[in-house]
């Protein structure tokens, strides 16, 4: 993995300039060595950590970086970045850096971003991960999923957030908040504290192993499109993911659309992440990660341009970014309409 490469793409648009220095190279690249973060040509760290008692690796990293922004801040969109960018790169949470590392603990019972391994789950090996006892009813299961996914904490977007993506990208603030409200005109989190989700029962039926193996016994949530009207309730879409979870945990979160700007799941790793289930988790930390999501998909799909083409009151402008972030069914929907109407 390109992890040192990575961390560098990800702060060089909010640095003076948008330059790194040498100087800031090399320091960066002593802490990720004292941290045990491996060089991007797969050769060892010059001092990796050897069950020493460890510093706090984030907060060193981040007041190394500060001074080199261009506001002389971080947002909370950019933390949330960073600490996506070292949980992935294995760099311990300061708060597991005071201490000589023990041994593994059982899954959290709270959201907020639990580490999730890189793999595909069966639904076995998911109910472990999450610590349910083997012959646990599947009331048992749901609920642990539901509490897991739940951050009731979940720190909201500032408007400081939203102007740094917008720097970042170079589109006004008014694009990336007129997308958030199109996608969820209500808040990115429910009453629980869980991200806002749409469950696609077409994506779940092509992501299955093999694809549609569940569509008979399961139609409710594996088959074809629901169509316009046919999503169900709010409520109603966690339980559309439990029972999909308890058949194929992966094929389950990627048919989710999730949080403020409705990423579907199955870009996750494409956007960096280790799988679904992996994104699924990362978002429960904030709407900061949110934002974070939102902006890889644009970069990654490259659709920065087209954001910025999309003119209010004009649904014409806003076809080229909607037919490709919302697919090629953005009519039935009216989402040329509605970003058109929300740029206003």
């Amino acid at each position: 993995m390109t992890h040192r490469r990575n961390l560098c793409d990800f702060i060089r648009p909010t640095l003076k300039n948008q330059k790194i220095t040498p100087e800031l190279v090399a320091a960066l690249d002593l802490v990720l060595d004292r941290a045990g973060v491996a060089r991007d040509d797969g050769s060892a760290p010059s001092a990796a950590r050897a069950g020493q008692p460890l510093p706090p690796f984030r907060k060193e990293l981040t007041e190394l970086i500060r001074p080199h922004l261009a506001t002389g801040k971080f947002s909370g969109a950019q933390v949330a970045g960073i600490d996506d960018l070292l949980d992935r790169a294995g760099v311990p949470r300061d708060s597991e850096a005071a201490a000589p590392p023990a041994p593994p603990a059982p899954p959290s019972p709270t959201g907020g971003g639990t580490s999730v391994p890189t793999k595909r789950f069966d639904a076995a090996g998911f109910r472990a991960f999450l610590g349910v006892p083997a012959g646990a009813s599947a009331e048992t299961f749901k609920q642990t999923l539901m509490q897991r996914l739940s951050n009731t904490n979940a720190p909201a977007l500032s408007e400081e957030d939203y102007k740094q993506a917008a720097a970042n990208l170079g589109v006004p603030v008014k694009h990336i908040k007129a997308v958030r409200t199109v996608e969820v005109r209500e808040d990115p989190f429910d009453d629980q504290g869980r991200p806002t989700i749409l469950f696609e029962r077409h994506i779940f039926a092509k992501h299955c192993v093999p694809a549609g193996r569940f569509n008979a016994s399961n139609p409710a949530i594996s088959g074809g499109p629901y169509g316009k009207g046919n999503y169900g309730s709010k409520a109603s879409q966690y339980e559309k993911l439990a029972a999909a979870c308890a058949l194929d945990p992966e094929a389950a979160f990627r048919a989710c659309s999730w949080g403020a700007f409705q990423v579907l799941g199955q870009n996750a790793v494409d956007l960096g992440y280790g799988s679904a289930v992996a994104m699924g988790f990362a978002l429960t930390k904030s709407e900061a990660a949110h934002l974070d999501c939102f902006l890889r998909f644009l970069k990654v799909n490259k659709l920065v341009d087209e954001l910025q083409a999309c003119r209010a009151g004009d649904p014409a402008s806003c076809v080229p970014f909607v037919k490709k972030y919302n697919g090629s069914g953005y009519a039935t929907f009216s989402y040329h309409k509605k970003l058109a109407a929300a740029l206003a």
